[in-house]
């Protein structure tokens, strides 16, 4: 029985290669994603206290520059929480970008390994005739050797 050899092995292999290296770009922009968002959550949770702290001394006596200082701040973090907004939203759009080549990479290596699965049950049909003709042929000559 002659061994069963894939000719685009090596393509399969490097399919395989790029759906594993693709996958790892997913991951990294996921955390990448997570991070910011928790920057994010960090100066929305910032921006809510001083707000909430804020509303809290409307009551109060301020100072007109303590009232101003108060204002710059709360402006300052609505930019900051704009600017990171925007950086989280581009992240997200690299992580689906990533994710769109993952599933073509996955397509593609799946494409090869089905085509390997019926390289193989060709191979597997051939072989059993092969071994079915050794065998006929066996019998055959035995048969001849008998009648003789």
């Amino acid at each position: 029985m002659r061994k069963f050899r894939y000719k685009l092995e090596n393509i399969l292999k490097l399919k395989e290669r790029m759906y594993e290296q693709i996958s790892m770009d997913l991951k990294e922009v996921s955390v990448k994603r997570m991070a910011e968002e928790d920057i994010l959550n960090e100066i929305a949770a910032r921006l809510n206290h001083e707000n909430s702290s804020f509303a809290g001394t409307t009551g109060q006596s301020l100072r007109a520059d303590e009232l101003q200082e108060k204002s710059k701040q709360i402006s300052y973090l609505k930019e900051l929480l704009l600017s990171q907004s925007e950086i989280v939203e581009a992240i997200r759009a690299e992580e689906e970008i990533v994710k769109l080549k993952l599933i073509e990479a996955y397509k593609e290596k799946e494409v090869y390994n089905k085509l390997k699965e019926k390289k193989f049950e060709i191979y597997m049909e051939e072989e059993k005739i092969a071994e079915q003709n050794l065998l006929d042929e066996a019998v055959t000559n035995r048969h001849k050797a008998l009648g003789n």
